[in-house]
């Protein structure tokens, strides 16, 4: 089973076990990837019953991205 990477605009597929493609991933501070990865387990990546922590991080890894948007634009 796959899904599109989280990141936004990213068409990639990757492994239901991932929250989103490798050069996305790691574009990601090291803090927010921990707590995405501490806050997973199954089936919470494809939306079958995500815990608060898994959205909380999700929604604060969104953030960032948004935060930095004009830094990464053109990089990622």
């Amino acid at each position: 089973m796959t899904h599109r990477c989280l990141w936004p605009g990213c068409e990639r597929n990757v492994s239901a076990s991932m929250w989103g493609c490798r050069t996305h991933w790691f574009a990601l501070p090291a803090r927010l990837r921990s707590r995405i990865g501490h806050a997973y387990r199954d089936g919470v990546d494809v939306g079958e019953h995500p815990t608060r922590r898994w959205r909380e991080a999700h929604a604060d890894a969104l953030a960032w991205i948004a935060q930095h948007e004009e830094e990464l634009h053109g990089r990622y």
